[in-house]
């Protein structure tokens, strides 16, 4: 297992194109840093996690910080660099601090889990939760009949409008008063 401990700094980022992007979580502990990747919607579910273990748990409440952390130095080739298939949080009260454990195919196959361990302060978890909302919503609009993503041209199929493409008027019953 590879255990940063408590992170410096923790953000979470899109690469590509709406409709092309991966996502990752990036984290630096002293001179160590770590990209774990994953797929949006797990992204999504553990910026929600987050929020929801830091209301049940932790007894503080105050304003989040404007950042979580400093990751400028960040660089092109991190020290670990994983592939997301599993996901685990915790919360150490003591420290007001949010664990966050990550498992790749590979831990699961061989039964080493986790794989990876990190701690990151209250302050950056609030922050980071903030952060994960922007960069997930950043991506295609949603249909609002559907829910599914609507590409770049305006183009979609949407089963939720039966089959019609256009948006018709409905006609009255009063005389057209022209």
């Amino acid at each position: 297992m590879i255990d940063f401990g408590l992170v410096d700094a923790v953000d979470a980022e899109a690469i590509g194109s709406p409709g092309q992007r991966t996502f990752r979580l990036r984290a630096i502990a002293g001179g160590n840093h770590a990209a774990l990747w994953m797929e949006k919607e797990q992204l999504s579910a553990l910026g929600r996690a987050i929020s929801r273990l830091l209301a049940e748990r932790s007894p503080r409440r105050e304003e989040p910080s404007p950042s979580s952390g400093d990751l400028s130095a960040f660089g092109e080739h991190p020290d670990v660099d994983l592939q997301v298939v599993r996901l685990g949080l915790d919360f150490e009260n003591d420290g007001e601090r949010v664990l966050i454990l990550a498992d790749d195919e590979e831990a699961m196959t061989r039964g080493n889990t986790p794989a990876f361990r990190m701690e990151v302060g209250r302050s950056h978890a609030r922050a980071l939760v903030t952060q994960i909302t922007e960069v997930v919503s950043a991506g295609r609009p949603r249909c609002p009949l559907c829910g599914q993503p609507i590409e770049g041209d305006g183009q979609h199929f949407c089963p939720g409008s039966n089959g019609h493409s256009e948006v018709l008027e409905i006609p009255t019953d009063e005389p057209d008063q022209a």
